[in-house]
């Protein structure tokens, strides 16, 4: 009796989700009798309560319960089934027939029972800060430069939900991030109120005596007696050897936050080495990129990657003479200019000893005959020809051009220093920035209360302001976001439409304007709503929302995780070919809420926005001149593969192992983040395929085995056909006609979609996807809710899904409406 209740409350479950259509309810119904009749023809005799096979028994199973115990024994007859493990070989079997179906009906109510047990209700839950969005608050909050201040470093990483890291019910908050909330507040503050007049000018010379970490010491001694810097491996090598170069007598860095200019006497050198080019691992036919990337000297470690560490500029240098390279760049105090050969040697440690194995015959006679890391090291930077950036002289001025009072200082003071008589105003204005709404009374009389208690323990009175914008910044209201009762006054939603708006669309605080919009109550009028949409989207800070929202959506937040093989796909790190290929989707998706243009574009498009890297990799380097390699712009393809979304190299990377493809993660990747049909998780027992490393089988051919068990093949019908049209492409986007380098395994991108639709190649098949449109829009809305809302979409928000699509549907899904449509939704507002 309890299993048939359970089945007929899945079937209502289901009707939830599909409709009410009398056909519908029937094919559910239908369904249910039919596992019913599977159970108890083939589960039941051996699973029973009073004597249950394998600790497991099916008789009291309550299928509309949604314990995790109900679904850890749905999900365990689902991969029984799937192995064929069950039934026994000694009891009676199931037709093939009659066991998909099983498996299909199960997986879907293992689906309903999940999403039901993770429901909120289709309300936006109490949730705080993301990682992200906590350094994005507390910068635009204080003023504070982030470029080389991260106090959320030693914060526990957030837990994701299907790649969202702003899910509610998955932020969990534990006794030991309270401890880091205290930690980065003290940080905070103490950075922003760091200097109490503008720093004095300081200048600074640096000529002779540049030591070089410990490998190259002795051979600088011997050539240039350390007169120079001299620069080899590019800064993404893994074991690097002169890939920062410091200035070790400028021990303590800059001694005040701000823009320092900075002159470099330097030049190429080698650009016409005579050795292989495999043997050296660099492009010499492009110009040598001189970078600059900041150094934190409490560290003391400024030969090596650290935590911080991003370009802060870079120039093309010139072979000849010494040449002035001038930088302004901004510097923390305590940090220092790091010197990085940006497209340099890759892994000049192991070139040593690949030209004495392939090009001795052209280095002097002198030292051909070296043996050993050590000494040949030596000989080939004091005689050889290896390509390196030198430098010369180095000078430092600043901080040029200095703002005061700073911004830290008028965001957190509003003048020059701290009035004590005006701290209770002082304090009002901060809770309110940082509550994101007006505080109460009561509110404020506390943290005013807090600031006195301060003063009366013998705190200075700048001491105990400090300690009153701490205690806000660890508050609850700081860190969490507000919450609306359906019976909340105008003002409490007005403000929480605010704050939602500005994380969706820019990752931090309301900005003074939308603020003010809220306090009069103007907010909630749709042009105005619109208006500001509007606003935000065109303005800088959008830029977030594109980096963000594609971090979760295409899971591009992954991008590194697994990285390239260091030898094979050495171009990833000497072009620093990550950050590269995140800013060619981000600048795609800019570009479509720019021109509001269709969201199909995606999937349609022969373009996409690349740099000269980028082109390198796709094969275009031709249109993209050396003298400009950083600077991205709009580019149209030949090749119909490329262009959209699937022939960008940030998907193809990201749905790779680093090592090679698989059409299987790709297929995965592309059911779950482009039609929004994720196959459900295999078994726990089937084993991995892993590509066939002595090239006699091609992944297909493993894959054609593998599909051989009936239960596989149901999957893998849908899952390999779309990895099948991305095999053209490498592990980092590269097109191949090839497996292997002996070119004896070619690809094979054709494939069926389930109901007959053939393809051949990336191309048709997202002709195929584009005659699916609806899937794809669905799936990217879906999304976006989801980003906006910090929860997941359920089976009970169809309906305004719905509406929302319809809302642009007729004008084909403009992209920029379809986000001003979710935001005049009312599950936003809810």
């Amino acid at each position: 009796m309890r299993r048939v209740q359970g089945l007929l409350a899945f079937a209502a479950a289901i009707t939830v989700m599909v409709g009410t259509d009398s056909l519908v309810v029937q094919a559910v119904e239908n369904s249910q009798a039919k596992l019913y009749e599977f159970v108890e023809s083939y589960c039941i005799e051996c699973h029973l309560e009073d004597d249950p096979s394998g600790e497991r028994e099916f008789e009291s199973l309550d299928l509309a319960s949604l314990d995790s115990d109900t679904q850890f024994a749905v999900q365990e007859m689902i991969d029984q089934l799937t192995l064929g493990s069950m039934p026994p070989v000694d009891a009676s079997q199931p037709s093939v027939e009659e066991r998909l179906d099983a498996i299909e009906v199960m997986t879907a109510e293992l689906a309903v029972m999940r999403s039901k047990s993770n429901s909120t209700g289709g309300r936006t839950i109490l949730r705080r800060l993301s990682r992200r969005e906590y350094r994005n608050t507390v910068r635009d909050l204080l003023g504070i430069d982030m470029t080389m201040f991260d106090p959320t470093l030693e914060f526990p990483a957030d837990n994701l939900a299907g790649n969202f890291d702003n899910v509610g019910d998955a932020l969990v908050t534990s006794g030991h991030l309270l401890e880091r909330y205290l930690g980065a507040a003290d940080q905070c503050i103490e950075k922003a109120l760091e200097a109490t007049s503008p720093p004095q000018v300081q200048s600074w010379h640096f000529k002779d005596k540049f030591v070089q970490q410990a490998e190259l010491n002795a051979a600088h001694r011997r050539a240039f007696r350390n007169r120079f810097i001299c620069l080899y491996d590019h800064p993404l090598s893994d074991m690097p050897e002169g890939a920062y170069g410091h200035v070790a007598e400028f021990k303590d860095g800059v001694h005040a936050d701000g823009v320092y200019e900075i002159r470099v006497l330097a030049k190429a050198m080698h650009r016409d080495s005579p050795y292989e080019l495999k043997a050296l691992r660099i492009d010499l036919a492009e110009p040598f990129r001189l970078g600059i990337r900041p150094g934190d000297t409490a560290i003391n470690d400024m030969v090596h990657v650290q935590p911080i560490q991003p370009l802060l500029a870079e120039q093309n240098v010139e072979p000849g003479d010494f040449q002035w390279y001038t930088f302004n760049v901004r510097l923390d105090r305590g940090f220092a200019p790091r010197f990085t050969f940006e497209n340099g040697i890759h892994d000049f440690r192991g070139s040593i000893g690949r030209i004495y194995r392939m090009n001795r015959n052209l280095l002097p006679p002198s030292i051909q005959g070296e043996q050993g890391i050590f000494t040949q090291r030596i000989a080939l930077i004091d005689q050889g020809q290896v390509p390196h950036i030198r430098i010369d002289e180095v000078k430092i001025r600043g901080p040029v051009d200095y703002p005061w009072p700073s911004p830290s200082h008028q965001a957190v003071l509003g003048t020059k220093s701290f009035d004590g008589e005006h701290a209770p105003e002082l304090i009002e204005r901060f809770a309110s920035r940082a509550f994101r709404r007006q505080p109460t009374d009561e509110e404020v009389r506390d943290l005013s209360g807090f600031y006195e208690q301060q003063i009366e323990a013998g705190r200075e009175p700048i001491d105990a302001y400090k300690d009153t914008l701490k205690a806000i910044l660890c508050s609850p209201l700081f860190l969490y976001f507000q919450t609306v009762e359906q019976d909340a006054a105008p003002s409490v939603k007005q403000s929480v439409l605010a704050e939602r708006l500005a994380y969706m669309l820019t990752s931090t605080t309301p900005d003074e304007r939308l603020r003010r919009l809220a306090d009069s109550g103007r907010l909630s009028d749709r042009d105005v709503l619109i208006g500001e949409v509007r606003r935000l989207l065109s303005s800088r800070a959008s830029e977030a929302f594109a980096a963000d929202f594609l971090d979760s959506w295409l899971n591009l937040r992954a991008l590194g995780s697994m990285p390239p093989d260091p030898n094979q796909f050495a171009q990833y790190y000497s072009g620093d070919l990550q950050l590269d290929m995140k800013t060619e989707t981000r600048l795609f998706l800019q570009d479509l809420i720019r021109r509001n243009a269709p969201l199909t574009e995606w999937l349609s498009a022969k373009h996409s926005f690349i740099n000269r890297d980028l082109a390198k990799l796709y094969q275009v380097e031709d249109e993209f001149p050396s003298d400009d390699p950083t600077s991205f712009r709009r580019f149209e393809f030949l090749d119909n593969d490329r262009g959209g979304l699937l022939g960008q190299a940030s998907v193809l990377t990201v749905s790779a192992n680093g090592i090679e493809t698989s059409p299987v993660v790709r297929g995965v990747w592309l059911l779950e983040n482009v039609l929004g049909t994720p196959p459900p998780p295999p078994p726990d027992d089937v084993p991995e395929i892993d590509p066939d490393t002595r090239g006699t089988k091609t992944i297909r051919d493993q894959l054609t085995k593998h599909r051989e068990s009936e239960t596989c093949y149901q999957c893998h019908r849908k899952i390999d056909p779309p990895g099948f049209a991305l095999e053209c492409f490498d592990a980092i986007g590269q097109t191949r006609r090839f497996y292997d380098k002996r070119r004896r395994l070619q690809v094979d991108t054709s494939g069926e979609l389930p109901g007959g639709l053939a393809f051949d190649g990336p191309s048709e098949f997202k002709q195929h996807l584009l005659s699916r449109k609806e899937f794809f829009v669905r799936t990217f809305t879906e999304r976006l809710i989801t980003h906006a809302l910090g929860r997941p979409v359920e089976a009970t928000d169809r309906a305004e899904v719905d509406a929302i699509i319809q809302e642009v549907a007729s004008r084909g899904y403009p992209t920029r409406e379809l986000i001003e449509s979710v935001v005049l939704s009312e599950m936003f507002g809810r």
